[in-house]
Parts: structure tokens; sequence; C-alpha cells
């Protein structure tokens, strides 16, 4: 009876972590209610891992709290805590606690419990293999807030899924197919991706108590095939969501479900459909006070809207996103709307309107360029002024017909007495005339001889740093492979070699704290041989090689952003033609920027923006760090070392601005050329 009271207070614990939003008194309420139930269950273990539960749903909310349950556990434990399996339960409950106040010291206890929990007896076994795979799945998480998602991937394919399929778990192994598919798709990898949500979708294909993740799976596998513009298998996943979408009506997918569908139906120019799943999915989220969810939706509708030209309908779906954003911090969302909602009323003529847009834009981005943000803001005044500057010109030439009517009688008049003199002073203005276009022709020619020079000056500085940049990337790539290949192989056969003493150590049951010390020993030449990885990847990255610029630059800011720092990459027309010594140098650019912002800026937020427009390439990095004073030389010579970057970007006939203030962060602006 014990144990049937204890697994039901699991099972409730399970359904409030899934799905809890009430209040504190709510909160409080169903924690007490819970308590009452556990104190009910006689046996120990239970009892015990009922606390363990407890406190991990409190992990989210009060870190003391759940320290406090962790710790009743261990007194009803008592000496049977000390087994391989509940130390490693302790460790990964401990964990959990740290997850999101301190990631490192989380990373250590999930690898302390992974040390204990596979060396559990065979009674203990399988439920030790399901918080394995819990516990390398969280690992992992962790791993991807660093931007490591490659990583994260690995585990999930390496360690979780060979644990599920151990213990026969169909909808854990489901489950973690879809978190594949999921990175890959957000690593830009659909067909594999595409490969993952099928395998999951035949696992849990006909169970009926995995509705939910079924429905999740369906959505997010069409949010896929959309990406992949494979229209007719986002259709068909989209179908499927919708049979499950009535079985499961207060779903937080809800609203997720009809923005993809409603993207879909737009994609395939059916805009009744498109817009009956945006304003369902509209109610949905509002139903659920999911704002972020609102404001998702309503940006959707707005593409799907721009997209088929309805422009009308788009402008009024930006006003309804605007005060979602304004009430956020994120600057890029604001630019991103200010942008958009300039260029719809540019499209509908209300050049008054995209006058005030603009100037919000240029106000949010701060960037140095001011003179072309502000040529367009005069064009579209004159064009709304056009109307009455027409009338103002009509009303002049009306006057000054009146007046040359009456003067007319006075030229002719005059004409007579004018004429010889005019003649007189053509003589002489011709001979003056033609002085002045003799020199002015000179100077035209000698202008020309100076332009031609400074061209000729710049294309071999051009060519001069085209071959440096060569020299130095080749020696990049060929240290690169040497670390990779050469010093890489030998880390790996150490790791291997102390893995097979380790397994020797296992057998012979030797001291366990030495065995600790081995599997720490390995655990650092892991961590080694990822670091070598990682610096053979930034000398030479091989998504610049094989995917371009642009995907490059993403995998840059995510793997240099962390748990203390987060990095967003936004790109506007970009494409993938550029010549491979440019995308070089672009790259080179903004990995010194980067790297000074780790180094120097302290900042939790960095906004990378690359953008082209007009046969120019502009690059913006801005963060909200310490900043510093722009207009000392010294410390800008000395104190963040920006001469590389200056040297490049004057090789490469560009301009480079820096916009900074102490304690206000820093913003880096570079117009370049973009040459063959």
């Amino acid at each position: 009876m014990t144990e049937r009271l204890g697994l039901l207070v699991l099972y409730c614990l399970f359904i409030i972590t899934a799905g809890f939003s009430q209040s504190k008194d709510d909160l409080k309420h169903y924690n007490d209610s819970l308590y009452r139930q556990i104190q009910q269950i006689q046996e120990h273990g239970p009892k015990a891992r009922a606390l363990f539960d407890l406190s991990f749903f409190w992990s989210d909310y009060d870190t003391a709290k759940a320290f406090s349950y962790i710790r009743e556990a261990e007194n009803v434990l008592g000496g049977r805590g000390n087994s391989p399996y509940y130390r490693g339960l302790k460790s990964f409950y401990r964990a959990s606690v740290y997850f999101e106040t301190d990631p490192a010291k989380a990373k250590q206890k999930y690898m302390e419990a992974e040390g204990r929990l596979k060396d559990v007896g065979a009674e203990k076994r399988l439920e030790a293999s399901r918080f394995r795979a819990r516990l390398w799945g969280s690992y992992g998480a962790l791993l991807q807030r660093e931007g490591k998602a490659h990583e994260y991937v690995e585990i999930l394919i390496e360690k979780v899924i060979p644990l599920a399929k151990s213990i026969g778990d169909s909808s854990l192994l489901g489950n973690n197919y879809q978190n594949v598919a999921m990175n890959l798709m957000n690593l830009g990898d659909y067909k594999n991706a595409d490969d993952y949500y099928n395998k999951a979708l035949q696992l849990l294909k006909g169970k009926k108590e995995a509705l939910e993740g079924r429905f999740t799976l369906f959505i997010n596998a069409a949010r896929n095939a959309l990406l992949h513009k494979n229209y007719s298998k986002s259709g068909e996943f989209i179908d499927s969501a919708g049979v499950l979408a009535v079985q499961v009506p207060n779903s937080s997918y809800i609203p997720i479900f009809h923005a993809v569908s409603g993207s879909h139906w737009a994609a395939v120019k059916n805009h009744e459909k498109a817009d009956a799943h945006f304003e369902n999915g509209l109610s949905a989220a509002k139903t659920q006070s999911n704002e972020d969810m609102v404001a998702t939706l309503l940006f959707d509708q707005f593409t799907a809207y721009q997209m088929n030209n309805r422009y009308a309908a788009a402008r009024e779906k930006l006003l309804e996103v605007l005060p979602y954003v304004q009430q956020q911090f994120s600057l890029r969302n604001k630019q991103m709307v200010y942008y958009n909602l300039a260029n719809i009323a540019t499209r509908l003529n209300q050049y008054q309107e995209a006058v005030k847009w603009y100037e919000a834009h240029k106000s949010v981005s701060d960037t140095i360029f001011s003179d072309q943000s502000q040529a367009h803001i005069q064009e579209l005044e004159k064009k709304y002024q056009t109307s009455e500057k027409e009338k103002t010109i009509l009303q002049i030439k009306t006057e000054n017909q009146k007046q040359q009517l009456s003067l007319q009688n006075t030229r002719l008049l005059a004409g007579v007495l004018l004429l010889t003199s005019i003649i007189l002073a053509a003589v002489g203005y011709s001979w003056y005339n033609a002085l002045k276009n003799k020199k002015r022709l000179a100077t035209h020619k000698e202008m020309l001889l100076q332009e031609e020079l400074k061209n000729h000056r710049q294309q071999e500085k051009l060519n001069l740093y085209h071959a440096m940049l060569q020299g130095q990337e080749n020696e990049r790539s060929r240290i690169a492979r040497d670390l990779h290949d050469g010093l890489g192989g030998m880390l790996a056969n150490v790791k291997l070699k102390l893995s097979a003493v380790a397994t020797n150590v296992d057998k012979q049951d030797i001291n366990k704290e030495s065995h600790m010390e081995l599997y720490t020993i390995i655990n650092q030449l892991d961590h080694s041989v990822s670091e070598l990885r990682r610096v053979a990847r930034n000398m030479m990255p091989e998504s610049l090689l094989y995917m371009g610029l642009q995907a490059a630059l993403k995998d840059l800011c995510n793997a240099m952003s962390n748990a203390e720092l987060k990095i967003d990459f936004q790109t506007t027309n970009m494409n993938d033609n550029y010549p491979q010594p440019f995308q070089i140098a672009v790259y080179r650019i903004v990995q010194e920027l980067l790297t000074n912002a780790v180094k120097h800026s302290g900042a939790s937020h960095v906004w990378v923006q690359c953008s082209e427009e007009d046969g120019k390439f502009f690059i913006s990095v801005e963060d909200n760090g310490r900043g510093f004073d722009a207009r000392n030389d010294l410390f800008e010579k000395e104190g963040i070392g920006l001469s590389n970057i200056r040297n490049r970007v004057e090789l490469l006939n560009g301009q480079f601005d820096i916009d900074a203030t102490l304690g206000r962060g820093a913003s880096f602006h570079i117009q370049l050329d973009i040459y063959e």
C-alpha cells in the first residue's frame, strides 16, 4: 500500500512539474498537500524518492526549499544512503538544484552521479540507467546553453539514446530522437533532422499515453519541413497534428500548432486557411496569457501578408506587435519591427509615417550610416511634400507670366540698345571662356590621373592583402590540421589507453580514491581534446569553407556564447556568393570584435548584425558592457588592440567607427566594399 502511495505522489509531482503555472499560494497549497501524502509512506526507499522528486519540483522556484527536501530524504535513508545508487541520486538531485544558479557546479554533480550510478548492482541497474539518461540529457542541455550545440547532439546520440534503448523505454527514446532532430534543425541540417523526426514518430506511433508527445512531434516535424520548403510533407504533418489537437485542447503547444499551420498555408497561397489558423493561435495564446507567443504569431501573420503583397493588412499586424516589443529589452526586435514598419509605409505611399519609423529605427540602430539614412528620410520628405510644392510652383509660374507680359514691351525697346553691347561682350566672353575651358580640361585630366593612380595603389594594396591573407589562412589551415590530426590523435590514443587501464582497475577492485582520480584524469583529457578541437576550428572554421559566410558567423556567435554572455546574430540581404578572401576577411573582423567583447567588455549581451546593400557590406557589433573612452587614442591602440581591425578595414578601402562611453557599452560599425 505504501509503495502504491509513493508512486501516486511521484505521478502527481510529474504532472505539476510538467504544467504548473499558478500563483505562489497555489504552489504552497500543492506542496503542503503532497508533503502530507509523502509522510504517510512507511517504506524508506519510496519515501526518500518522493522527497527527492519534491526537491526537483522546487528547484525551479526556491532552491533553499529544494535543498531542505534533499536533506530530509538523506535523513530518511540513514545508512542506506551510502549505497552507490542513493549516493548517485543525491548528486543528481543536487545538480538539478544548481542547474540554473551555478551551471559549472551542476555539471560537476552530474558527473559525480554518473560515476556512481553506472556501478550499481543488478537489482537497481534499470532505475539507475533511467537516471543516467536524464543526467546526460541535462548535462548536454547545459552545453547547449554555452553555445555547444554540436556537443549536445553528440551526447544525445552517444549517451542518452543508447541508455534509453538499454532499458526499453520507447517514450524516452522517442523524446530524445526528437531532441536530436530539433537541434539539427536549429543547426540548419534539415535532412538529418527529418530522419530523426521519422524515427521518433515510428516509436510513438499509436501510443495513447503519448498524445502530447506525438502532438509536439508532428508540429516540430512540420516546422522542419517548412524550413526545408518541402510543403507537401509539412502539410501531412500539420494534418496529423490537427487530429491530435482535438484530443489535447489545453496543450501549451496549441498556439504553436496554429502558428506553424498558418505559415504553411501562407506559403502555399491559401490565405483563408492561413488567416484562420493565425487568429485561432492568437486566441489560444491570449487564453494561456503567453505574451511572447502572441507577439510571435502576430509577426508570423505579418510575414505571411507581406509575402503575398497584402501590405495594408501586414501594417496592421505590425502595429499590433509594436506594444509587445516596446516592453522588451531586446533592441534587435525593436529594430526589426521599426524597419519593417518603415518599409510597409513606403510601399503604401505613406511617406510621413515612413519617416517616423525610419527615425525610430535609426535611433535604435545607432549606426554610422546616418548620412545614408538621412538621405532616405529626405527623399521620403520630398515625396510627401511634392503636392504642396507643385501648388507653390504653379502659383509662382502664373505670377511670373503676368510679370513677363508687362515687361515684354520694355524688353523689346531695350533690346535694340543692348544688341551691340551683347555682340561685343560675346566676343570677349568667347575668348575668356576658351581660356577657362582649357584650364578646366587640364585640371580634369590631372584629377583623372590622380584617381587612376589612387585606384592603382588601392588595387596593389588589395593584391598585397589578398596574398598576405592567403598565406596566413594556408598556415592557419596547416596548423589546424596538425593540431587536429596529429596532437588530437595522440591525445585520443592516450585517452583510450587510460580507459583501458580504468577498466582493469574496475576488474581488480583497486582503491576507490585512485579509481576516481583516474576517471578525473580521463575527464580532464576529454576537456583537453575538446579545447584542442575548438582551437583548430577557430584557426580554420570548416563551416566557412563548406557552408558559407552566414553559417560560419552564426556558428562563431554560438560558439562564443556562454552562460554569462549571450550573443545574438542577425543578417539582412546576405548571400552565399561572396569571394573566399572577402569571406575570410569579414569572418576574422567579426571574430576579433567578439574576442575583444568577451575579454574586455564585461557584457552580458552582444548583438552582431551583418547586411549588404548597394554593393556595400555592413558589420555592426554592440554590447551592454562597461564601455571605454573612445577619444583616448592611447587606450584605443594599446588597451583593447583594435589596430589589427583598423588595418584590415583600411586595406579593404572601408570605414571603421567606434561609439563608446564609459559605463554604457560600446558599438563598432564597419562598412566594406565587396571586392572580387
